[in-house]
């Protein structure tokens, strides 16, 4: 039981430490490879490689993945059924609402809504700049 425990614990605290970037010293992700799957795969036989893992273990640790992914793609599918409900309902709210604006207050409306959409757009320009070094705030 310690050791399904230890190994668990080695589980979540090597998905943290193997899904970081880490260069040399550590595990980078392939940013090459578009398949989760193939990731995944990677990923695994990089950690199975570098932490010396028994058969047995990565029997153990494959029976682990399959459990929590099963419950995740659960998981994922309420996420996705809850986000099409509220994306439904901020649609009605938002029909209900402008069935008690007058013309000019739609139009108004209409303004705010596109003025706040650029400056949203113009920060997140400004924010990639910056991620990418190439932000200079001299204009």
């Amino acid at each position: 039981m310690k050791k399904i425990l230890f190994i668990g614990a080695l589980i979540l605290t090597s998905g943290f430490a193997f899904s970081q970037n880490r260069g040399e010293k550590g595990f980078d992700k392939p940013k090459d490879i578009e398949n989760k799957g193939e990731k995944v795969k990677i990923l695994k036989d990089r950690m199975t490689k570098e932490l010396n893992l028994t058969e047995e273990q990565i029997k153990q640790i494959n029976a682990i993945d399959d459990k929590y992914k099963t419950q995740a793609e659960s998981l994922k599918k309420q996420i996705d059924t809850l986000q099409q409900k509220r994306y439904r309902l901020n649609k009605e709210k938002k029909v209900e609402v402008e069935k008690i604006l007058t013309d000019e207050q739609k139009k108004k409306l209409a303004e705010i809504k596109a003025k706040a959409f650029e400056k949203k757009h113009d920060e997140k320009k400004h924010d990639e700049r910056k991620d990418r070094g190439r932000f200079d705030d001299r204009k």
